[in-house]
């Protein structure tokens, strides 16, 4: 698990270490005998990417009984649906709106899971994610002040989906195997660093602040946060009814992740340095098959490729882990208003 590799953190956070992963170490292939047939899976943000590669690899491990590819546009995600419906006609493939930008649609897309999927689900990939390089909150929708967007799709929404999915996840007397939650985090959460904002003042809210907004440092951040809440969440939550972990694909390119970048020059710059580091998406998405279905209990709650990896090096600290759990009760608080306490109480084991 990741807990045991705290000496390994600050080696594997180095950018020779990540640039020597990139190089040289190839994602391996999946082991015969993984499958999905009969079973339901569900990837976010599916229509574009390492989440669309990713819905190509599970179908190509089925067919499954249902993919469900949860996308914010619902053209583009019946575009990309239209294709890999072409590949595998045998396939049953739904296109599901969800906008992480919207807790509203969150609550609605897990209702939508719970009244729609019969049985269980299987697998679930919180892949759908972004970066905004200039300050911009998210839609006002009554819950108190509107978070910062990359906070708010990255982290919050992941984290109120996460929560929601877990009663769905777990066995039933159908299908008795333990479900799977895999969260993508990011190389760049591994040597973030999360500071105290003083005892009377939230982390929230804390980062989220137009003052000084660093739209890079706001990435790193919220999935080191993302990370940080998936270890706590995998504490609550028994490994024979769900497994938990962290999903790192490394850089990739052709993905849009710089899409968002408003400045030419570094636009360019790390145009290039993917083009010359990056994997293709179909390999860093088989990293997400990886998680979600090779590796078993003993990567619940841990940060992982097709490895067991160290976590980012603050949650070895003492002080990351007092920020820590200020972030999760931070965030279980401002999540309440879905239900999510009596998630947590499902949870006691």
């Amino acid at each position: 698990m990741s807990a045991q590799l705290g000496k390994k953190a600050s080696q594997q956070a180095s950018p020779l270490h990540n640039i020597s992963r990139q190089l040289f170490q190839r994602v391996p292939p999946i082991p015969a005998g993984i499958s999905l047939v009969g079973k339901t899976a569900l990837v976010t943000g599916a229509n574009v990417g390492l989440g669309l590669e990713c819905a190509r690899h599970f179908l190509q491990l089925g067919p499954p009984k249902l993919l469900i590819m949860a996308v914010r546009s619902l053209e583009k995600g019946e575009k990309a649906a239209s294709g890999l419906r072409a590949e595998f006609p045998a396939a049953n493939i739904q296109v599901w709106q969800l906008d992480l930008a919207c807790f509203r649609s969150v609550q609605a897309f897990s209702s939508r899971c719970n009244s729609e999927i019969d049985d269980r689900l299987h697998v679930a990939v919180l892949n759908a994610g972004l970066a905004k390089m200039r300050f911009e909150r998210a839609a006002d929708e009554g819950h108190g002040t509107p978070r910062e967007f990359t906070t708010q799709v990255n982290y919050l929404s992941t984290a109120l989906l996460a929560l929601l999915l877990l009663p769905k996840l777990k066995p039933s007397t159908a299908s008795p195997e333990p479900g799977r939650l895999s969260i993508v985090t990011s190389d760049a959460a591994l040597g973030c660093k999360l500071e105290d904002p003083g005892a009377t003042t939230k982390i929230l809210d804390s980062i989220d602040q137009p003052k000084g907004y660093d739209g890079y440092q706001q990435y790193c951040r919220s999935k080191l946060l993302a990370t940080m809440f998936a270890a706590r969440l995998a504490e609550l939550t028994d490994p024979t009814e769900v497994i938990i972990n962290c999903s790192n694909p490394g850089a990739t390119k052709g993905t849009g992740f710089l899409d968002g970048v408003d400045s030419w020059l570094v636009n360019t710059v790390m145009s290039m340095l993917y083009s010359i580091l990056g994997r293709t998406a179909a390999d860093a998405s088989r990293i997400y098959v990886h998680s979600a279905l090779v590796l078993g209990r003993e990567s619940h709650g841990s940060f992982t490729d097709w490895r067991i990896n160290a976590w980012p090096v603050v949650m070895y600290t003492e002080v990351g882990r007092q920020l820590g759990e200020r972030v999760w009760n931070e965030t279980i608080e401002e999540l309440a208003f879905a239900g999510v306490d009596e998630v947590i109480k499902g949870l006691e084991h």
